[in-house]
């Protein structure tokens, strides 16, 4: 699902899930998808940075990157964590220089950037990535464990200890990222993690805008109803975010076998 909430007036986040793209305002209500087993299998969601000229551009333009990258068959057949890892960098840097492009001929655009969070699958790998402060979560039984680790200056925090969790979805600074794939010639940093699946292991991918929104207990509530109907659990969780007023772009993905 991805959709521009309740106060914003466009929708700058995008959706990629194999060679599928999701952007703008295309979805009305939660999209289900049967993918072909095969893997490798990339998923990822993109927030195009708000309050800049271009950011739903950008997060086309990443999206569709790694769109392409997976349909190119730019991953190989085996894990192997530093080659995946440096692919995955290889398409942000590829997104990043076609936005620099993109603002040659549209100086307004010089700040365009977006985030990323994202889940290379394999069958009993996975490869969790982010750049900026979407997430990824894997959740295994009842047990929701985040899997990404936040660019931003509230992620500091946390690890400082100054504050908790939840605290993290209303400091007055939770906004503010460190590190995003854009136009500006800055370091892009990658978070990366790889993880052995289990059986019976989902992967939920989401925006700031949906972890922001609601506290992790709720949000960890809800998730475990997506196991026994994905399609209906998709759309209370689209129906509880536009319930409490979410301030950004709502977008997320949720994956099982």
């Amino acid at each position: 699902m991805t959709h521009r909430g309740t106060v914003r007036p466009e929708n700058q986040d995008a959706l990629c899930a194999a060679g599928t793209v999701r952007f703008g305002d295309m979805m009305r209500a939660p999209e289900t998808l049967t993918l072909a087993k095969e893997y490798p299998l990339l998923l990822a969601v993109v927030d195009g940075m708000g309050g800049y000229s271009g950011g739903a551009l950008a997060a086309r333009i990443l999206a569709d990157a790694l769109a392409d990258g997976a349909k190119d068959g730019r991953f190989g057949s085996r894990c192997e964590y530093e080659t995946d890892r440096q692919t995955i960098l290889s398409l942000l840097r590829n997104a990043a220089a076609l936005m620099r492009s993109e603002a040659q001929d549209n100086p307004e655009l010089s700040n365009m950037g977006a985030t990323v969070s994202g889940v290379l699958l394999r069958e009993k790998e996975a490869l969790a990535f982010n750049c900026g402060d979407c997430r990824a979560y894997r959740l295994s039984g009842e047990a929701l464990e985040r899997l990404t680790c936040d660019h931003s200056i509230v992620q500091e925090l946390f690890e400082k200890g100054i504050i908790d969790e939840d605290e993290m979805r209303t400091h007055p600074r939770k906004n503010i990222v460190t590190s995003s794939v854009s136009a500006r010639p800055e370091n892009l940093e990658l978070y990366t993690k790889n993880i052995s699946r289990g059986d019976g292991d989902a992967f939920f991918l989401c925006s700031d805008g949906v972890w922001e929104a609601l506290k992790s207990k709720e949000l960890k509530l809800r998730l475990n109803s997506f196991s026994d109907a994905p399609t209906e659990g998709a759309q209370e969780l689209f129906e509880a975010l536009i319930a409490v007023g979410c301030k950004d772009n709502v977008s997320f993905i949720w994956f099982a076998e």
